[in-house]
C-alpha cells in the first residue's frame, strides 16, 4: 500500500502515521506536516499518510472510492458494519507500524491516528494492539465493534494514551459518537484527552491542530 511520507528534518526518532477519511488520500492530510514544519515543530518526526484502496461504498450508492472499509449506514453503525474490512485495514496499518519498527523506531515513539474513517481504524488498531505504541489520535470518527471492543482490548490490548477531537456541529459523524468514544475509553481506564470544538463541522480546526501538536510534543518529545 502506498503512502505520502514527509521525512524528519532532524534525526528521525519518532513517527506519526495518520489515516485519511472516506474518498480522500494521504496527500489530503499532508498540510498537517507542512503546518508543523512551518512552525519548526516536531522536526524529529517522520509523517506517514497511507492511501486507502479503492472499493465500493454502500452508503454512497455503491460508488468506488478510496475507503478503509465499507460503510452501510452512519445511523446504525454497529448493526451494519463491515468488521471484516475494518480488520483488514487494521492489518494494513500494522504493516506500516512494522516498517517503522524495522527502521529501529521504538514502539513508544510511534503515534497512529486518523480522521473519520481513518480515525475508526486507528482506534481499533490502538485498542487491540499487543505492543505499547506512543498513543492514538482520533479525529471526528467513531469507535467500532461496540459490543466486542472491551473484550478485544482485554484479550491482548495494552494501555495507550488517546487524543479524541470532535466538532459539536458534525453532520456526518455525529458529535455523540465522539462522546461515546471517550466514554468507552474511560470505562477501559485508558488515559484520554477529549477536545470538543464548538460549531465545527466534519473537518479540522486551527485550535484542534494546536491541541494535537501539544499532545504530540508530550507523547513523542524530541
Amino acid at each position: 500500500m502506498s503512502a505520502v511520507r514527509v521525512p524528519a528534518i532532524a534525526e528521525h526518532t519518532a513517527t506519526f502515521i495518520f489515516m485519511h477519511g472516506l474518498g480522500d488520500s494521504g496527500s489530503g492530510w499532508k498540510f498537517l506536516a507542512d503546518d508543523y514544519r512551518r512552525r519548526k515543530a516536531l522536526e524529529h518526526v517522520e509523517f506517514v499518510f497511507p492511501n486507502a484502496p479503492k472499493q465500493k461504498v454502500t452508503l454512497n450508492f455503491g460508488l468506488e472510492m478510496p475507503s478503509w472499509f465499507d460503510i452501510i449506514s452512519l445511523d446504525k453503525i454497529e448493526a451494519q458494519e463491515d468488521s471484516q474490512g475494518m480488520l483488514e485495514s487494521v492489518r494494513s496499518l500494522r504493516r506500516f507500524i512494522d516498517i517503522e519498527l524495522e527502521k529501529g523506531i521504538k514502539p513508544e515513539r510511534i503515534i497512529i491516528g486518523g480522521f473519520s474513517q481513518g480515525c475508526t481504524i486507528s482506534l481499533l488498531t490502538g485498542l487491540t494492539s499487543d505492543i505499547k505504541l506512543g498513543g492514538v489520535v482520533a479525529l471526528s470518527g467513531f469507535i467500532p465493534m461496540r459490543s466486542r471492543i472491551a473484550n478485544l482490548h482485554k484479550e491482548k490490548g495494552v494501555e495507550l494514551p488517546f487524543f479524541v477531537g470532535h466538532g459539536t456541529n458534525d453532520p456526518v459523524v455525529k458529535y455523540e459518537y465522539g462522546v461515546y468514544t471517550k466514554t468507552v475509553l474511560d470505562q477501559l481506564n485508558l488515559p484520554v484527552e477529549f477536545h470538543e470544538y464548538k460549531g465545527l463541522t466534519h473537518s479540522a480546526a486551527p485550535q484542534e491542530l494546536d491541541d494535537l501538536l501539544a499532545f504530540l510534543n508530550k507523547t513523542i518529545p524530541k
